[in-house]
């Protein structure tokens, strides 16, 4: 045996995969630049033109996406911990931490909320007695802003001591027992909690109070269900991009943590569904006017029937169909399209949740939707760039044996 050979299976085990190389994100950098600016040009002319009620309606669209992939990554990431999930070293919590700082600026963008809502809900100018302890905006927006920003704050500090060097310490020692740090052990069940509870709120308060003569006591369960499930995709998106960026042979893109990958968007898609179906069965069987007119807007009346139905076949029926087998969750390029065509399905359902409530007869999507939704995509894409580079760099840690064969 040479000197360059290693002794054992072990020792190899304990290399890094390759020697890391730079990501070079600089053109991400640029186009984040361009669509933020873009965004920013397209809601002033807007706003000039007297287009407030189209302007407002897509921010909360957007907010509503892109905070809810960056937050359920978060939880994604105190699951693991929870689990004690270290099946890719600490390469799935940083995949899964990626766009964490974004929640930083989602939380000043959730103001914008308040600045346009005279044009997004509708019982400010129509109030309903019965309803107005509740639903009033002072303490909307307070009991909205303070939740936000507790979660914001737990989210960021979590991740904060999930970068440290004890918490990747523990991520590597797959062949023990041991739990993980403290601090972070105490933690991710107040993350996991908070976020059911948090997210819930908003989904009450920025969706379901749109349409203030409808309600289900499933929506706030269904919907942070939603969020987790696009924190998976985005994980799937990442883990092909990095294996666009390097090639094969990092943990990031191996074939074994494809497949978790893969499982994980597989099982989760079923569970969105049943959560789904378990409200909608409810409403079916209830048949009150007062809470099926919300479903039959969107399923049966235009323009909204052929969005309303793409929603459950790109979050549900191409994912359960296409990853059924072990194959797929292993091919790139099936993994990469089923988690991007699930991202879009997504950003729709976001749409049709609030939208359709404030323009019932018409699809307000042209020209204000596009720079606006690009704005914030490239607000997004600016945020994920620090939290990629922690994926390249742990893409390339090394990993234990029990992962070994199951690499390229």
């Amino acid at each position: 045996m040479t000197s360059q050979q290693p002794a054992s299976l072990g020792a190899a085990a304990l290399r890094p995969l390759r020697q890391p190389s730079e990501l070079n994100l600089a053109t991400l950098n640029t186009v984040g630049l361009v669509l933020s600016v873009i965004g920013v040009a397209g809601f002033i002319v807007a706003l000039i033109l007297g287009r407030s009620q189209r302007v407002w309606e897509i921010w909360l669209v957007n907010f509503l996406f892109f905070n809810g992939v960056a937050q359920g990554g978060v939880v994604c990431s105190a699951s693991f911990y929870l689990t004690q999930a270290r099946w890719a070293g600490s390469t799935h919590y940083r995949m899964a931490e990626a766009f964490s700082l974004y929640l930083g600026i989602g939380f000043i963008l959730f103001w914008g909320i308040f600045l346009g809502r005279a044009s997004i809900f509708p019982w400010i100018l129509h109030p309903s007695p019965k309803q107005q302890i509740w639903l009033n905006v002072p303490f909307l927006f307070a009991r909205d802003g303070i939740a936000l920003l507790v979660m914001t704050v737990i989210s960021l500090w979590f991740v904060s001591l999930s970068r440290r060097p004890a918490a990747h310490s523990w991520a590597s020692r797959f062949g023990e027992i041991d739990m993980p740090p403290v601090a972070i052990r105490r933690l991710a069940p107040a993350v996991a909690i908070l976020y059911c509870f948090i997210y819930s709120l908003l989904a009450f308060d920025l969706i379901m109070s749109l349409s203030p003569k409808w309600h289900s006591t499933l929506f706030g369960w269904w919907y942070f269900a939603t969020d987790f499930w696009s924190a998976t995709v985005a994980m799937g998106l990442i883990a092909v991009m990095l294996r666009r960026a390097f090639g094969p042979g990092t943990s990031a893109s191996s074939p074994g943590v494809l497949h978790d990958i893969g499982k994980m968007i597989f099982a989760f898609s079923i569970f969105w569904m049943y959560t789904g179906f378990a409200q909608y069965l409810v409403i079916w069987y209830g048949d009150i006017p007062a809470e099926t007119f919300f479903i039959v807007q969107r399923f049966w009346h235009a323009p909204w029937t052929l969005l309303s139905w793409s929603t459950p076949i790109l979050i549900w029926v191409i994912p359960f169909l296409v990853l059924l087998g072990v194959r797929p969750k292993r091919t790139p390029m099936i993994l990469g399209s089923v988690s991007l065509l699930g991202l879009i399905g997504v950003w729709i359902l976001n749409f049709i949740l609030v939208v359709p409530s404030l323009s019932r007869d018409r699809l307000p999507f042209g020209w204000i939707e596009l720079t606006i939704t690009a704005g914030f995509l490239g607000i997004f894409l600016l945020c994920a760039i620090p939290g990629l580079r922690r994926v390249a760099v742990a893409a390339f840690d090394p990993i234990s044996p029990e992962l070994q064969p199951r690499m390229e």
